[in-house]
């Protein structure tokens, strides 16, 4: 027995060796079956497995010893009193248990640390970590679906993605999410289209009929609202094309997001060279800005403008000019004239009703063309009278008379000051040209009032002057107010001196707010400060 045991006693003695002369079973076997090697060598995975068994039974036995050693190592340690067998240590046994302990923890350490996962590539640069590539194909997946759904056709990558499994750090594991994440940054493709304004890309579309939905809903924004409008003819004033390609997704404009880039427009930054006579506010107005625009883009800028100084004007142009013309079919109210009659017996000043007037009425159709909503062009096509008005009569009593007297000629002047301001320009000849009147600077909506009592003779629209009230005081004096921007009477309608007609503004030919006041006697302008108080 202790010879068997002295003879496989030892894991790694000699005789554990597969080719040892002398203690090889399959060596020997091999040598003496030298002559028929083919044979044989059929037979030798059956010899290998003899071996290997015999071989795990000698190691089952030195466990088994080692275990009994340490039992030993255990109770001399509690008793205080050595075994029989003092040098224990030094038993293979003992030394393999030892190495097999400390292999199992190191591989047990290692394992609670790193597990096996995949790292993803990308064109060969790691872009991130999963558990297993079926789990990546699974995200991949899903992030292509999600992709398709929101372009509406397929997706793909330009290049090449693959999986390699290792083992990696449990610290540097996340989840799934953070690997869609590093997916969409990828530079996914989809065969888009560019749209083009005059060959010119603007925005990359994801297909042509996305393209054609986007000018389809352009021009229905662009429509006029009124409904009883007849649309003729609507026109892109570019040109409009698509140009296929591979688009990267990222740059992919959803058709409503595009929608708004095209009515917003595209901001553009020019240079205004300041003029003789001009004002921020005409400045501003010209330029379809606001004043307060127009001290953003410049923080610099006072009131005070001098001629040849450089102002930034920033404007919004339209990336895309649409020009549409309609038909308007209306009713129109004919004015009803008024037919004054002289009444010596009534005062002067004062006028009577003699007859009530009635408006008329026609059927119009008008041709209106706009470029982006704004009307450029109104012309009357066709015209029908309903009913005829009938005008209205109306006495004016001449009793008494209102004189009013020129400084110039020796009197004083009588009549009171249309509105509070300053003189901006006197009646004269002025810059090559003369001046039939006295130019008032106020405030924009600042009161208009009559210098004296009379009858308007007219309050509408008049030509340069803009929006303007003439009226007739007796005795050949009649007064103009011009440029107004609200008018308060009617034509007919007697005031009295002090009545508010009218409100400063810039109707007509006028560079800024002002009141263009005419004194006109007998048909003649005279100058109106000799006939002011």
């Amino acid at each position: 027995m202790e010879a068997q045991d002295k003879e496989h006693s030892f894991l790694f003695s000699s005789g554990c060796q597969l080719f040892t002369k002398g203690k090889c079973a399959i060596k020997s076997w091999t040598q003496r079956q030298y002559q028929s090697f083919l044979p044989s060598l059929r037979k030798l995975p059956h010899h290998t497995a003899v071996w290997c068994e015999e071989r795990l039974i000698w190691m089952k036995e030195d466990l088994l010893h080692a275990r009994t050693a340490l039992c030993g190592l255990a109770r001399d340690l509690r008793t205080g009193k050595r075994g029989f067998n003092r040098n224990f240590w030094k038993s293979p046994y003992f030394c393999t248990t030892v190495v097999t302990l400390f292999v199992l923890i190191g591989v047990n350490v290692y394992l609670s640390q790193n597990q096996a996962a995949c790292v993803a590539y990308y064109n060969g640069e790691r872009i991130g970590i999963v558990e297993t590539q079926q789990e990546g194909e699974m995200v991949m997946s899903g992030l292509e679906q999600e992709l398709e759904q929101f372009i509406g056709q397929d997706v793909f990558l330009p290049g090449t993605l693959h999986y390699k499994t290792c083992m990696v750090p449990r610290s540097s594991m996340k989840p799934a999410i953070y690997y869609e994440s590093a997916l969409k940054e990828l530079p996914w493709l989809v065969k888009g289209v560019d749209m083009c304004i005059d060959g010119k890309p603007v925005m990359a579309l994801a297909s042509r009929a996305e393209g054609e939905q986007l000018l389809q809903s352009y021009q229905k924004a662009m429509l006029p609202e009124d409904s009883q409008e007849k649309i003729e003819k609507v026109d892109f004033q570019e040109e409009v094309s698509f140009q296929n390609r591979q688009v990267a997704v990222r740059d992919i404009i959803p058709v409503d997001e595009a929608l708004q880039l095209l009515l917003g427009g595209q901001s553009q930054d020019k240079t205004y060279i300041v003029q003789e006579g001009d004002n921020l506010w005409g400045i501003a107005r010209r330029n379809d800005m606001r004043v307060d625009d127009l001290y953003q883009a410049n923080p610099q800028l006072s009131e005070d403008l001098k001629p040849g100084q450089e102002l930034k004007l920033v404007s919004v142009e339209p990336l895309l000019n649409i020009t549409v013309t309609s038909t308007l079919a209306t009713s129109e109210v004919i004015p009803f004239e008024v037919e004054t009659k002289l009444d010596s017996n009534l005062n002067r000043g004062k006028t009577k009703v003699v007859k009530d007037g009635e408006n008329g009425e026609a059927q119009v159709v008008y041709r209106l063309v706009r470029q982006n909503q704004r009307v450029v062009e109104r012309s009357e096509v066709e015209r029908q009278v309903v009913k005829t008005p009938e005008a209205k009569v109306v006495a004016k009593g001449t009793k008494t008379v209102v004189t009013v007297a020129s400084r110039g000629s020796g009197g004083s002047g009588t009549l009171r000051w249309p509105v509070g301001g300053t003189i901006t320009s006197r009646y004269g000849p002025r810059g090559g040209e003369f001046h039939s009147g006295l130019d008032i600077g106020a405030g924009y909506g600042a009161g208009v009032v009559a210098v004296a009592e009379g009858r308007v003779v007219s309050a509408g629209w008049q030509g340069n002057y803009g929006k303007c009230v003439l009226i007739d005081h007796g005795s050949g004096l009649v007064t103009r107010y011009a440029h107004l921007s609200q008018i308060n009477v009617s034509s007919g309608q007697s005031v009295g001196s002090g009545q508010l007609i009218g409100r400063v503004g810039t109707t007509g030919r006028a560079s800024g707010p002002h009141l263009h006041f005419e004194v006109i006697v007998n048909g003649s302008t005279r100058n109106p400060l000799n006939y002011l108080r």
